[in-house]
């Protein structure tokens, strides 16, 4: 896909999907960004699109909210006249020792980490559908949502996070079968992406030692395969892609 002209939705995305963004801007697409309570941080990576020469367009919404979503993306279609590429990018990680567990626990991450990603493609999808098909690859559109490297190999303390990410690899398995062939749909599995604020050393030295390639990710790590998707391949759908320094394949200390 050639993504000149194009119209790319990401949902949320401080850090990894504000990097995406500038890149997306520099390949001529419009660019159209979510947020529920990160206004500030959205705002200002659209303020970027924008001063480099680009179109951006930011939109308030809880996604998790079917209305709130499809109200969202009926306004960037409005803007743009077109809606192309979903990258569903906003997410919540949450430790829940399972001591410690609340059924509000399971509510808030399966609202954030499946009902939301689910709201935002079906919501998109039937607008990339209205669309006139690329006559070289015959798609109208293609989705990336963002999973996570544990749900195949869950780790303890975040069993609900888990749960939803899981669902969203199915829901990515089964759009791309309820949606080929005019969307393509794929999943990129991170692992840790450039250590989140707060985590002690000890914590990310624990994550690095369990790393086979011996470090964490960063967001061109990510942004790099998303692209690929995007715009190196129009032969890939419900593809499930680990971008997650080998963690999935353990280390040799697992086998002791």
């Amino acid at each position: 896909m050639n993504l000149k002209g194009k119209t790319v939705l990401i949902t949320g995305g401080r850090r990894v999907g504000g990097e995406l963004a500038l890149q997306l801007a520099e390949r001529g697409a419009c660019v159209a960004m979510t947020y529920h309570t990160s206004r500030e941080a959205i705002e200002a990576t659209i303020s970027q699109v924008v001063q480099r020469g680009g179109q951006g367009f930011a939109v308030q919404a809880d996604l998790s909210k079917g209305d709130q979503a499809e109200n969202a993306v009926a306004r960037i279609f409005e803007r743009f006249e077109r809606l192309d590429v979903l990258v569903n990018m906003a997410s919540v990680y949450q430790r829940t020792p399972f001591a410690t567990l609340q059924p509000g626990d399971f509510d808030a991450m399966i609202a954030a980490n499946l009902a939301a990603p689910y709201h935002s493609a079906v919501a998109s999808a039937k607008r990339m559908l209205l669309g006139a098909a690329d006559p070289e690859s015959g798609l109208k559109g293609k989705i990336v949502n963002i999973c996570d490297w544990a749900v195949d190999r869950p780790y303890k303390d975040y069993l609900p996070y888990l749960v939803a990410k899981g669902g969203l690899v199915t829901m990515t398995l089964t759009l791309a079968k309820e949606l080929a062939p005019h969307v393509a749909v794929n999943a990129v599995l991170p692992a840790m992406i450039d250590p989140p604020v707060g985590l002690s050393d000890s914590a990310k030295k624990a994550v690095i030692d369990a790393t086979p390639l011996g470090r964490s990710g960063t967001p061109s790590d990510v942004n790099n395969l998303i692209l690929y998707l995007l715009e190196g391949t129009d032969y890939a759908t419900g593809g499930l892609f680990r971008v997650d320094g080998g963690r999935f394949l353990g280390t040799d200390s697992d086998a002791e």
